[in-house]
């Protein structure tokens, strides 16, 4: 990674800014000179007032600082992410041999999700290793979550949901990730897509309590896909009628939630889209279950 004064020259340079637009009342003439040559530091409360006056984000600026790429811990999610969603499941433990050893605390973390990842594909209940219980303690005993929390803790659900060791439930995650999610909204806008993330988590929480025949629970959950104030992309609400049809299939309209889900799967046949979830098999599992459900609790 860079220094931090030649990347802001770089980007002052690029808006077509003068070191008077940018540093005046923050810092010295002769002191930005030094600070773009990667000479001086400069304290935090500065540099975010410098960001500010150049219209970029830490975000933003950590990614360019870092030669246009993400950093370590998102670019290894991203890969393992693909990498699942995929199906490529060799690859993901073959990756997780070469890295589940490491000392590097991001890596570990990586590697406890990778591990939770392949085990929960795999077996309903599954030892918990040491990766996995690392990842577990670091998201439960923090009330505070970063959006890289926030996009893992949906995993933990089987965790928490199979494991007696975890003397937690399932409402209070819930009930912590909706304080978090608060954090990541404005009035008006979404800008880091934590309203898909919301969504996806209750349609996790949705499968988990079918799974476990938890139906009063499943059945509390259909207004959580209805709350107000969610910025959803394409993506989003498409999980979120997703999600719905499935709530209809077992509680409501059954013809409602099935043909809603036969015209989801025509749509990603027509577009060729990549969704992030394996909507035929949710299809398949979800109706044969349901008919199931309706049949012995006596619902037409």
């Amino acid at each position: 990674m860079n220094k931090l004064g030649p990347t802001i020259k770089k980007i002052r340079i690029i808006k077509g800014l003068s070191q008077k637009q940018v540093y005046t009342n923050i810092i010295s003439r002769s002191f930005a000179n030094r600070f773009e040559s990667g000479t001086n530091d400069i304290q935090s409360e500065k540099f975010l007032m410098i960001l500010d006056n150049l219209g970029i984000s830490p975000s933003e600026f950590q990614y360019i600082n870092n030669n246009y790429e993400l950093p370590m811990a998102e670019q290894l999610l991203a890969k393992i992410n693909y990498l699942y969603e995929t199906h490529a499941f060799k690859t993901l433990s073959n990756w997780l041999k070469q890295h589940k050893e490491s000392h590097n605390v991001q890596i570990q973390i990586v590697s406890g999700y990778a591990e939770v990842l392949l085990s929960s594909y795999s077996y309903h209940r599954f030892p918990l290793s040491k990766n996995i219980q690392m990842l577990m303690l670091h998201l439960l005993n923090e009330k505070s979550w970063t959006l890289q929390e926030i996009r893992m803790v949906k995993i933990l659900i089987p965790i928490i949901a199979t494991h007696e060791e975890f003397n937690i439930n399932i409402e209070t995650i819930t009930n912590r990730i909706e304080e978090n999610y608060k954090h990541y909204l404005t009035k008006y806008a979404d800008p880091f897509q934590i309203s898909n993330e919301l969504i996806n988590y209750y349609g996790v929480v949705l499968q988990n309590y079918l799974n476990t025949k938890n139906y009063q629970a499943a059945y509390g959950l259909r207004n959580k896909f209805n709350l107000d104030g969610l910025f959803l992309d394409w993506n989003g609400q498409i999980s979120k009628q997703l999600w719905l049809a499935v709530w209809e299939l077992y509680f409501g309209n059954y013809e409602l939630g099935r043909d809603t889900l036969i015209k989801i799967i025509d749509f990603k046949s027509m577009f060729q889209i990549s969704f992030s979830l394996n909507i035929d098999a949710i299809f398949k599992i979800r109706v044969a279950d349901s008919k199931a459900y309706r049949f012995t609790k006596k619902i037409k």
